[in-house]
């Protein structure tokens, strides 16, 4: 696992401000983050109730009802612009009830899928990234004193009644796991650090937040009046969806089960755009049968959800993790990260050369070049007309992964592997999870997988 230094890539002054950090290690590893619309308003045409579940459409950033659909873009684009994130962005990392169930819609943009997210009373809608791989969230606000251009209304505290910014010596500033400082008027300011050169800055605040038709008040957030770098003109922040105590998923656990699930629809293969949409549900969702489950296993920091990977089968040949490390070893737990916010999956580089070569074996057509020039193994579609049973093994878990998992369009008629070697802790992206329900338990420490028709849940 390769340790980044979060100073080294940020001084621990910015804007005459020193920042206190609680740790300063980041690990970076390929991010296609994924959001979640909460909306103020809750109709019968963009939400529908599944017993005591409220439910809003995930809108794919190229639907025809994404407010950023744009038909001059080609497939190849799109889906080229995705991949080559998913090799540039990178997470930060540090150290550190009961109730009914909600589901918002997530709308990815270009990969990134974004969320109307309403704060404030009167409440005021921003468009903000949602990543399983972050705790704390940020939204851009006014008055921004440096900032990426922006293409919708920023976030006013003074126009909130609701807006309360935290004391800096408070034990909730004291337990931010993002690096806190101590303002003249003793507001706690955090430092978002990213490691491929991106950060926030602000005031930790408390604000009331709409979920569906529900009123959630008092939720921890940051109030950026500072953020650069490769932050897109659409985005409006992020919600943090990760384990720690100051994500979204965490706070909302007085008022709702700890618990949350999504379902994605598989990308299109084609130039056509899709009205087709994901789900993200909080609370208790009824999975029915044929659900199988692997424990989650604790570790700090706490926002990874982290699982045990034993290996892969193509067909009857089984390639374990264990064949990559000394075998006198026991296998080590929680050595994968499930993560809807990272595009291509990473596996060990040893069991991605076997998995890989498995896989040419099983297909016997002629490889072809990428032609974005990103991925290792790809083929023509139309050439490849067998395709082997692949399946993941976890910890009590077996997951078979269909030809969408396997392999991502890439331009049209042409697919690649969406696997990569990588010596950094293995990831789990979401081209293998689409087109399964993937539920978190965080009250049980226990993630589910079953597969589903998305696009009919």
């Amino acid at each position: 696992m390769e340790n980044i230094n979060a100073f080294d890539l940020f001084p621990p002054y910015i804007n005459g401000m020193q920042f206190l950090t609680k740790t300063q290690n980041t690990m970076t590893f390929f991010s296609l983050v994924v959001a979640i619309t909460l909306t103020i308003s809750y109709t019968a045409t963009s939400s529908v109730a599944i017993s005591d579940t409220f439910s809003v459409n995930l809108i794919h950033r190229d639907s025809v009802d994404s407010p950023f659909y744009d038909r001059s873009m080609s497939f190849a684009q799109r889906m080229g612009h995705s991949l080559q994130r998913s090799f540039i962005n990178a997470k930060q990392l540090s150290c550190n009830t009961n109730g009914s169930t909600y589901q918002a819609d997530t709308i990815p943009d270009h990969g990134e899928f974004l969320l109307n997210i309403s704060y404030g009373n009167p409440p005021q809608k921003v468009l903000a990234i949602a990543d399983t791989g972050s705790d704390l969230s940020w939204m851009p606000c006014k008055p921004c004193t440096k900032c990426y251009k922006h293409t919708a209304p920023l976030f006013d505290p003074k126009n909130s009644s609701t807006y309360q910014p935290i004391d800096c010596e408070s034990e909730t500033c004291m337990a931010m796991t993002v690096a806190t400082n101590c303002s003249a008027t003793k507001e706690c300011e955090f430092l978002s650090l990213y490691a491929d050169g991106s950060a926030s800055t602000g005031t930790v605040s408390t604000e009331t937040i709409t979920l569906g038709d529900r009123v959630l008040p008092n939720i921890v957030f940051g109030c950026s009046f500072t953020y650069d770098g490769v932050f897109r003109p659409t985005w409006g922040g992020i919600v943090g969806l990760g384990g720690g105590d100051y994500s979204l998923v965490s706070q909302i656990r007085k008022l709702v089960p700890g618990k949350f699930s999504y379902c994605l629809i598989p990308y299109p293969h084609t130039n056509e755009f899709s009205n087709k949409s994901s789900k993200m549900i909080f609370g208790d969702f009824d999975f029915g049968p044929n659900v199988v489950t692997t424990p989650l296993v604790q570790k700090v920091p706490k926002t990874y959800y982290h699982v045990t990977f034993e290996g892969l089968s193509v067909g009857d040949k089984r390639i374990c993790v264990s064949d990559d490390l000394n075998s006198t070893k026991p296998l080590l737990k929680g050595n994968m990260i499930v993560d809807s916010g990272t595009t291509l999956t990473k596996l060990p580089p040893k069991l991605y050369d076997e998995f890989e070569t498995a896989i040419k074996e099983a297909i016997n057509a002629k490889p072809i070049k990428d032609p974005q020039q990103v991925l290792n193994l790809c083929y023509r579609s139309a050439k490849v007309t067998k395709m082997p049973k692949v399946t993941m093994h976890f910890d009590g878990a077996d997951v078979e992964l269909s030809r969408d998992n396997v392999f991502v369009t890439v331009s049209e008629g042409i697919m690649c592997f969406g696997f990569l070697p990588s010596s950094d802790l293995a990831v789990m992206g979401n081209i293998a999870q689409l087109n399964h329900l993937i539920g978190f338990d965080l009250e049980n420490n226990v993630l589910s997988f079953k597969s589903t028709d998305c696009e009919r849940l």
